[in-house]
């Protein structure tokens, strides 16, 4: 019984590094699959750390594109301390974030009208 739990725990919890310069990323949620393709899902409950800053972010969902090489985040998404090419946002929320992890650049989008919201640092 004891090893079920634990390998329910380190199912839940994962750490994956995403694009060449192995940039590391914690990813906690509720459920997470990966494919032979070396894709990524986590549904539910989604928190993600990123190792080498403060970077934090929660959303409901997350996918990692391996082809196209993007996280993408969505749902009730809320975002701390996210760098990019010089800019410096301290928060930020929408519905809908995509993270090119090959270059750190970012898109984010808002659904159904709603407005992304962000405080910037220059």
């Amino acid at each position: 019984m004891k090893s079920v739990l634990l390998a329910s725990f380190l199912f839940l919890l994962a750490e994956f590094s995403f694009a060449e310069e192995l940039t590391n990323y914690t990813i906690t949620s509720d459920s997470q699959k990966n494919t032979l393709k070396g894709d990524f899902e986590a549904i539910g409950n989604v928190v993600v750390k990123r190792t080498k800053d403060n970077f934090e972010a929660s959303s409901d969902k997350l996918t990692y594109d391996s082809d196209s090489k993007t996280l993408i985040l969505f749902g009730n998404i809320f975002i701390k301390n996210l760098e990019s090419e010089g800019l410096s946002i301290e928060e930020t929320s929408g519905d809908e974030l995509t993270i090119f992890t090959e270059t750190g650049l970012f898109e984010f989008k808002s659904q159904n009208k709603n407005r992304v919201t962000t405080k910037i640092k220059f």
